[in-house]
């Protein structure tokens, strides 16, 4: 009797369960459901002028009263990316910027012209941008190391001369598409690629034409 009435109770407590979650409008996650990711907004604060690890991110606030170098270096210590900002490079100081570096894979349709010669795609992503209007023709410099200069031939880079051959990827905040920078000047001494007036958010990467 006993057994019974506690059968008796704890199946009540299971239908008022289920009726308190269906009243709430909200269904359980299917099983295997992804989890959404966390949105740009929600990243921490960083100092523009503090430096990024290869795999650190964050957010950083410019404004248009001081010029800005946000640099992302290598696990050694040597720089790998760095964006500058002139003074008053940056039209609308509200807007925030999202910094990462993320593993780069050469698109399959890119594959048969260039070779990777960094593993990495720098990002900095305006956060909450809709427009274009957000910063002034920005700087960028790719720093490469002779080890990578050797795979990428390795890889079939055409690499016996650097002028001409280095190049950036740039892909559009809001594009899936790569599209290869050619303007640049190339630095051998320092290991060095430079872009100047590259648009003021997007992904870069470092690459190398391939060998015919």
């Amino acid at each position: 009797m006993r057994g019974q009435r506690i059968v008796w109770m704890l199946s009540a407590l299971l239908a008022v369960a289920l009726l308190t979650s269906c009243s709430s409008g909200e269904e359980p996650p299917a099983a295997g459901a992804v989890t959404e990711q966390p949105e740009e907004a929600e990243l921490a604060a960083r100092d523009p002028g503090e430096p990024f690890g290869v795999d650190e991110q964050g957010i950083v606030t410019l404004t248009n009263d001081q010029a800005y170098d946000i640099r992302v270096q290598r696990e050694n210590g040597e720089p790998l990316f760095e964006i500058s900002f002139k003074e008053s490079g940056v039209i609308d100081p509200s807007v925030r910027f999202a910094v990462q570096t993320v593993p780069f894979e050469m698109p399959a349709e890119l594959t048969d012209a260039y070779v990777a010669v960094v593993d990495r795609a720098f990002e900095l992503h305006a956060v909450d941008e809709q427009g274009y209007g957000f910063a002034l023709r920005p700087e960028l410099k790719v720093y490469f190391a002779e080890d990578e200069i050797a795979a990428a031939q390795q890889e079939g880079a055409a690499l016996d001369t650097l002028q001409g051959n280095l190049l950036v990827l740039y892909k559009e905040q809001r594009s899936p598409k790569w599209v290869p920078q050619t303007s640049v000047s190339i630095d051998e001494e320092n290991n060095v690629v430079t872009v100047s007036n590259v648009a003021g958010a997007g992904a870069w990467t470092l690459v190398a034409k391939k060998a015919p």
